[in-house]
């Protein structure tokens, strides 16, 4: 089954506020994405972070695993411990990968509401005026499509706010 609209935004936004992960699988192996995603694969425990900083978390702890493998392989409760000294140390910080989530379709709920607002009230004018302009120059633009480019912006500029917030 493919994502609705509200988890496309969810996953837009997260790119667009520089989410990055940090992963670790049952088997002890550690993975890093550029831009964090909803979903997560079975077995997995992840960390959310700014992007950038999910490499060098990941590489440290990649080093940190190294050194500790001649006694016993670190279960993954140890290596996500670990995670967390390590981005304490860093200065860097670290979100569970569920918090992030929810953060990102709280950003969604609230553009969806805010925009409900404002039709609720008819203050989508200046809105849907723009769209008849778009649709003069490209005939086949949907009012749909425009609306989500609309939400992609805000979200953009409540990533944007997140971000300087956090930064």
């Amino acid at each position: 089954m493919g994502a609705n609209r509200d988890d496309l935004l969810a996953e837009y936004y997260l790119k667009a506020a520089g989410v990055a992960a940090v992963w670790i699988d049952r088997d002890g192996l550690i993975g890093s994405q550029d831009a964090a995603r909803l979903q997560l694969e079975d077995g997995r425990v992840a960390f959310c972070c700014p992007r950038g900083a999910n490499f060098v978390l990941a590489y440290r702890l990649q080093l940190w695993k190294q050194d500790n493998d001649h006694v016993a392989a670190p279960n993954q409760a140890a290596m996500a411990e670990r995670l967390e000294q390590l981005a304490d140390e860093g200065g860097v910080g670290i979100t569970p990968h569920a918090i992030a989530i929810d953060r990102a379709r709280a950003a969604v709920a609230e553009v969806n509401a805010r925009l409900a607002a404002m039709k609720s009230k008819g203050e989508l004018r200046e809105l849907n005026q723009a769209f008849r302009a778009a649709r003069l120059v490209d005939p086949s633009l949907r009012y749909e499509a425009f609306m989500e480019a609309k939400k992609a912006a805000l979200l953009e500029a409540l990533a944007g706010r997140a971000s300087a917030s956090n930064g």
